[in-house]
Formats: C-alpha cells, sequence, structure tokens
C-alpha cells in the first residue's frame, strides 16, 4: 500500500471517528444560539434594566459593565430554566388546561389555523410518550424500485388507496435529511414494507447525520463502510464504467 493510500484511509478513519462529535457540538451551538436569538437576549435586556434600576446606574454604563464582565451568559441559563419550567408546567393538568385555551384561540387565527394542526400533529408522533398502533421504523422502495428509504410507519393507509390497490396499505412517513421534521407521506402496500431493527431515535440520528451515526448493531461494519465509493485505479475502463468483476471479486482487465 502506498504512502498515499495509508494517508487517505486513515483520514477518512479519523473524519468518521470525529464527526459524530462534531455534529452534536454544531446541533448544539445551533440551539444555543437560537436560545439566546429568541429569548436570551429579551432576558438580559430585563436584568440589565434590573441592574440599573437597583444600583442606580444609567442604562449604558450597566450595559457597558455587563458586557466588560461576559454576563451575557446569564440570559441563555435564564432562558433555559424558563424553557424547563414551562415545559414541566405544560406537563400538568393546569398547564394542559392553558395549552387548551391557547389552542382554541390559536386555530381561529386565518393563516396560523392551516399550520398549527400539521405542526402539533409531527411533534406528538415524535415526543408523545403514548404508545402508537403503527409506530415502527420501515424501509420502502421509493421514489423507485432498487432505491430504498427509511421512513415511519404513521396509520393505515386510506380506504380508497387500499381498495385500487387490491391489498392493505400504510401510511409511511418519509423524512427529509437534515431536518426531519418535513418530508414525505406515501401510501405502501404492506408487503412491500420491510421492517427495520431500529428505534425511532436511531433512525432519526441516522438521517440527521446523512447516514454517518449508524446504529448500534450496524457500527460492526465501520472500516468497510469508511471505504463505499473508493474505486481502485483501473478499475475502470475508458468509458468511465466500472470494469466487470472475476469470480474472486478483482476487476478483470480486458
Amino acid at each position: 500500500m502506498g504512502l498515499g493510500k495509508s494517508i487517505k484511509r486513515s483520514f477518512w478513519r479519523g473524519l468518521a471517528a470525529l464527526l459524530p462529535t462534531l455534529l452534536t457540538f454544531l446541533v448544539l451551538v445551533f440551539g444555543i444560539q437560537m436560545v439566546q436569538s429568541y429569548i436570551g437576549q429579551y432576558v438580559n435586556e430585563i436584568i440589565i434594566r434590573l441592574m440599573a434600576s437597583g444600583l442606580g446606574w444609567t442604562y449604558d454604563d450597566t450595559a457597558k459593565f455587563y458586557s466588560d464582565h461576559l454576563m451575557g451568559w446569564l440570559g441563555i441559563v435564564v432562558a433555559i430554566v424558563l424553557l424547563c419550567a414551562a415545559a414541566y408546567i405544560v406537563g400538568t393538568i393546569i398547564g394542559g388546561r392553558l395549552v387548551r385555551l391557547l389552542e382554541n384561540a390559536i386555530i381561529h387565527l386565518p393563516i396560523v389555523r392551516k399550520i398549527y394542526p400539521g405542526a402539533k400533529q409531527v411533534s406528538e408522533f415524535f415526543f408523545s410518550e403514548r404508545a402508537l398502533e403503527f409506530r415502527r421504523v420501515v424501509a420502502v422502495e421509493f421514489p423507485r424500485k432498487g432505491m430504498w428509504m427509511v421512513g415511519f410507519v404513521t396509520g393505515r393507509g386510506l380506504a380508497a388507496i387500499s381498495k385500487r390497490a387490491g391489498t392493505e396499505t400504510l401510511s409511511i412517513f418519509i423524512p427529509f435529511t437534515p431536518a426531519p421534521i418535513t418530508g414525505y407521506v406515501v401510501m405502501v402496500p404492506r408487503d412491500d414494507v420491510t421492517d427495520l431493527d431500529l428505534t425511532v431515535d436511531e433512525a432519526i440520528q441516522f438521517m440527521i447525520s446523512a447516514g454517518v451515526i449508524m446504529p448500534v448493531a450496524e457500527r460492526g461494519g465501520l472500516p468497510a463502510a469508511v471505504n463505499v465509493g473508493h474505486v481502485e485505479p483501473g478499475a475502470a475502463n475508458q468509458s468511465g464504467t466500472e470494469a466487470p468483476a472475476s469470480q474472486d471479486g478483482a476487476p478483470t482487465s480486458k
């Protein structure tokens, strides 16, 4: 093995080992930035005004002191605590009643009422603790035969489609990568659905990482997966197609 091939292989193995950590870090950074942008900056504004009022300083002096002492992280911490508290309250009986009142107000808004029900159903599918009758990870051939995609069974297919197909169909949600909250809904005959031995969390991680983060049961084949798509020099002919393989798997010469 040449030096160049050894360096290339070591690079891809190292990248495969580091990428899950990097993706986790990027997701955390993105989440913190979102919290800071939508909540944290306003919490910092309130803290600065309270400090200015309590200490008798001007707003500008207080804001400068706040910035010089790198106290901006307080807004993020307080925002995360508030979000956790709000989530806990919403999870209680009283919080549930408040959410229903808010929902009743939202569904009467002209544009929001078209978006909110679908968003609620998707969030309930991924985060609800209630057992769903058809909640499982599957693979279907989509958008054509021979091309497989991972999806989630969300329910039975429409009766009219099952009648036209002559067999029972299932509704399959096929998420987009790397944002699995959107995607396609296809109805597939039950016999054409292949169950996968994956949890919903493993499937979502696989999708968000574009296939880099493999399920636990599949990680034994990681070194082979790193070399997917690698073609040895001379394995392709002048037309750009791969040379036919001999019985032992090695390319044959013409």
